[in-house]
């Protein structure tokens, strides 16, 4: 990573079921289309070798699938809570044009190679027009489930989740949308502005909250916190490494493997 970003797992166990259900479900409509091909072909008595419905349906599947984590990403930036609901609502509408032309761009590839494997080729199905049309009013409820699906598994977890004993100490309450959280300081790893807003990161995942970084680095600083970059702060216990930069910026991991970048105007705060 740059000194400009920073990266790590952002409710990593809800998207992981998420990532599974679509994937099975994907799975199951796939093979249930490309058998439902080869039985409608072989009624009207234009039989298909068993390989194309199946190599149609599962490149579309798997060009989908590829594209789920930039989706994942997409839900979790682009929320009412930081945008709007207007804005998000035409936010997530350019989103799902941009995911359907790379599903349609990386399907129509996929095919080209399988064709190519067995020595023949790939001829798409009438106009390209035509085609992005049609794949996008699929492609527009794939992405809409896909956005859902890990905001759905993060509450089914925390739902399953067994109630803890609360902790000594002092809480923050935090608002992520119509949520509310309470948070010990030392369950925040780092944060980082975003607006009026601060995503806060840790073993959570994340957390929209709306506050300034400076008011929240004012709160967090009696517990070790320390600004990085004059979008970041991070608790100093969760540093395990820091490596200085040519330029004097630097690069700070933390315990979860997280690579953070800070510039050297505060790079005093963690000598």
């Amino acid at each position: 990573m740059t000194s400009g970003g920073a990266s790590g797992t952002i409710g990593g166990r809800a998207r992981l079921i998420a990532f599974a259900i679509f994937a099975t479900i994907g799975f199951a409509f796939a093979a249930v289309n490309a058998l439902s091909e080869l039985d409608e072909r072989e009624r009207i008595g234009r039989p298909l070798d068993a390989w194309e419905p199946w190599t149609w349906e599962l490149t579309s599947f798997l060009a989908f699938l590829a594209l789920a984590p930039a989706v994942f990403r997409l839900s979790q930036r682009l929320r009412p809570a930081r945008f709007g609901w207007p804005a998000t609502v035409g936010l997530h509408f350019a989103g799902s044009v941009a995911v359907s032309l790379a599903h349609v761009a990386l399907m129509i590839a996929m095919r080209h190679a399988a064709y190519l494997s067995v020595g023949d080729t790939y001829d798409a199905p009438g106009p390209l027009l035509d085609m992005l049309l049609y794949e996008y009013r699929k492609d527009l409820i794939s992405y809409a489930v896909l956005a859902l699906l890990p905001h759905v598994a993060e509450r089914l977890v925390e739902q399953r989740r067994p109630d803890a004993a609360p902790a000594p100490g002092r809480r923050i309450e935090v608002r992520d949308g119509s949520r509310t959280v309470l948070l010990a300081p030392a369950d925040i790893e780092w944060a980082q502005a975003a607006g009026n807003y601060v995503e806060l990161y840790g073993a959570f995942g994340t957390l929209l909250h709306r506050q300034t970084l400076a008011a929240l680095e004012e709160e967090l600083k009696p517990d070790g916190f320390v600004r990085v970059h004059r979008s970041r702060i991070v608790r100093t216990a969760a540093i395990r490494t820091l490596e200085t930069k040519p330029s004097g910026d630097f690069e700070l991991t933390l315990a979860d493997g997280t690579r953070i970048g800070g510039s050297r105007r505060y790079r005093s705060n963690v000598a």
